[in-house]
C-alpha cells in the first residue's frame, strides 16, 4: 500500500526533453493518455515493444518483466512501461523515441464508410472521420467499437497520406477466426457503423539514408509496407528499393496490379510475390517457398548493405530478422511490424 498511496508529482521525463505525469495506473497508460505516442504494441508485458532503459528513479512491477525481458536487458536496466508504475520522478531511455514522426496523438471518431473485399480473407475498410488525422507512411492506429469488449485493435494505415483526405484513412483487415471484431465484420456489410480512432503509433516509417531498402510482408502486412513505399514515390526517392510479398496461394495475392504500376512509376522498385503453397501444377511463373527463401536469392551486397522494413506474423519476422542479421555486425538496420494473434492485446481478431 506504501507504494500506491504515495502523493506528488510522477514525472515522467523521455528523450529530446518531453514528459508527462504519471499517477497509479502504468507508464504507458499514462503516456498514451496525455498523448504521448510511446511505443507499444500489446500492452500486457508480452511483445517487448515499450522497453526503455530506467535512467533515474524507481518502478513498481505490475508483472515480471524478466518474463519477456533478457538477462542482458535486465542488467542494463531496461523496464517494461506497460507493467510498471512510478513510483516518484523517473527518466527513461527509449528506443528510437527521438526519431518519431512529430504528429499529434489524435483520439477522434468516425464511421465505416466502405468495405471491398480485396481476397477471400482481407477487406478494405476505410473510414471517414470526424477531424483529420496526420501520419508517416507505415505507422498504424488503434480501432475500436461499440460492440467490442476486449479493448481496440491495431491496424496500419494501407495509404501513404494524402493532405486532401485525411479524414479518410484505409485499412486492410484480415479474417481472424475466432476474432470477436473480424467476424463481426465479414458477418456483414457495417458500412455507416460508428468507430473510434487513436493514433498514429508504429515504428515502421523510412529512415533517411542513401542505400537499399528491403521490404517484406506477409498477408495484411502489406498495408504499412505499402503505404511506405507510396510515400516514398511521392517523394521521389532515388533509393534502391525492393519488396518482397508472401502470401499461401494465387487467391491471397491482393494490389498485384498496384504495385506493379508503383514499380514503373517509382523506377527503383523490385516486386517479388512468393507464394508458400501454391499447387505444383498450377500456372504460378512466380517464385515459389517462404519469403526467407526469395530473400536468400537477392544479392548479397543487397543484404549487407539495407535497411530491412518488415510487417507480418511473429515467425515470419523473426525468421528474416534472423536470415539478415546472420552477415552483418551493425545494428540499426532492422524495423519490424509483428501482428500479433488473438492471444495478445493490439493486433488481434
Amino acid at each position: 500500500m506504501g507504494i500506491l498511496s504515495r502523493r506528488g508529482p510522477r514525472v515522467v521525463t523521455l528523450p529530446g526533453g518531453k514528459s508527462f505525469t504519471a499517477g497509479r495506473d502504468s507508464v504507458l497508460n499514462h503516456a498514451l493518455a496525455e498523448g504521448v505516442p510511446f511505443p507499444h504494441s500489446c500492452t500486457v508485458g508480452t511483445c517487448g515493444s515499450c522497453k526503455s532503459r530506467l535512467v533515474a528513479g524507481k518502478v513498481w512491477e505490475l508483472t515480471e518483466s524478466a518474463i519477456t525481458l533478457t538477462s542482458e536487458e535486465l542488467r542494463a536496466g531496461y523496464i517494461l512501461p506497460c507493467q510498471s508504475v512510478a513510483r516518484g520522478p523517473i527518466e527513461l531511455d527509449v528506443p528510437g523515441f527521438a526519431e518519431i514522426p512529430d504528429h499529434p496523438l489524435r483520439h477522434t471518431s468516425g464511421v465505416i464508410s466502405g468495405q471491398r473485399p480485396l481476397t477471400h480473407d482481407i477487406v478494405e475498410l476505410r473510414l471517414t472521420l470526424d477531424e483529420p488525422i496526420e501520419y508517416t507512411g507505415g505507422q498504424y492506429a488503434e480501432l475500436s467499437t461499440d460492440n467490442l469488449t476486449t479493448g481496440p485493435r491495431a491496424y496500419s494505415f494501407a495509404e501513404a497520406p494524402n493532405p486532401a483526405a485525411l479524414d479518410r484513412p484505409c485499412f486492410y483487415v484480415r479474417r481472424t477466426p475466432g476474432g470477436e471484431f473480424t467476424e463481426w465484420l465479414f458477418d456483414a456489410d457495417r458500412t455507416g457503423t460508428q468507430v473510434q480512432l487513436t493514433g498514429p503509433f508504429g515504428n515502421l516509417w523510412l529512415r533517411p539514408g542513401n542505400g537499399p531498402a528491403l521490404c517484406v510482408a506477409g498477408g495484411s502486412g502489406l498495408a504499412p509496407v505499402k503505404a511506405l513505399l507510396e510515400s516514398a514515390a511521392a517523394d521521389r526517392s532515388e533509393r534502391e528499393f525492393v519488396l518482397v510479398f508472401g502470401a499461401r496461394t494465387q487467391r491471397d495475392l491482393y494490389c498485384v496490379e498496384e504495385l506493379e504500376k508503383l514499380a514503373v512509376a517509382a523506377g527503383s522498385l523490385r516486386f517479388v510475390p512468393v507464394l508458400s503453397e501454391e499447387p505444383a501444377d498450377s500456372d504460378w511463373a512466380g517464385a515459389r517457398g517462404l519469403v526467407t527463401d526469395a530473400i536468400a536469392t537477392l544479392a548479397p551486397e543487397l543484404l549487407a548493405n539495407c535497411d530491412a522494413y518488415v510487417c507480418g506474423p511473429p515467425p515470419m519476422v523473426d525468421a528474416v530478422e534472423d536470415l539478415i542479421r546472420g552477415g552483418r555486425m551493425d545494428e540499426g538496420f532492422f524495423h519490424a511490424d509483428r501482428f500479433l494473434d488473438k492471444s495478445f492485446r493490439g493486433r488481434a481478431g
